[in-house]
């Protein structure tokens, strides 16, 4: 849930990209709600949504309405 986060830099945007990797790596697919328009902008302009296996959810309803009944696939 990103409710909370107002703006993204350069920084935070290299450690989102990180965790996506790891998270991708251990078999965990990264899922965002309730991003704010500004930090959507920046994650527009940037290639990390094409990266995102996971989904973006305008609220955590949303989200955990369309997921929870989702199964992961076991890791290799």
């Amino acid at each position: 849930m990103c409710s909370a986060v107002n703006a993204i830099d350069a920084s935070a945007l290299e450690s989102l990209e990180e965790i996506n990797r790891r998270l991708r790596d251990g078999g965990i697919t990264l899922h965002l709600s309730e991003v704010k328009g500004p930090v959507m902008d920046r994650l527009k302009r940037s290639h990390f949504l094409e990266e995102l296996e996971g989904g973006v959810f305008l609220t955590q309803y949303e989200a955990m309405d369309r997921l929870q009944f989702r199964e992961e696939p076991a890791p290799a």
